[in-house]
């Protein structure tokens, strides 16, 4: 990640590093969306529910395919433990 310095007196910038500490802010360029400024502890907060995710996703298939083996090793076929593991039924 890239990290700028805001040793600047510029007003904006100030107000943007104000405003960001309470909220995310939208910064537009042309009436379009062009950046989202967080605070650190908004963007660690995200960041760290990113990594739980994806350690859920990671035990999840790790779970899935152990379970898909036992399934197989009992005698179901392939496409019977599949329509077992991921039928909503």
């Amino acid at each position: 990640m890239r990290t700028l310095a805001a040793d600047t007196q510029d007003a904006k910038v100030r107000e943007l590093i104000q405003a960001a500490r309470n909220e995310p802010v939208t910064v537009l360029e042309n009436g379009e969306p062009a950046a989202i400024v967080l605070s650190p502890r908004e963007f660690d907060r995200l960041d760290e529910q990113d990594r739980i995710r994806r350690e859920a996703t990671t035990r999840l298939r790790q779970t899935i395919a152990a379970v898909h083996k036992e399934a197989t090793e009992r005698g179901l076929t392939e496409q019977e433990a599949d329509r077992l593991i991921y039928d909503d039924n």
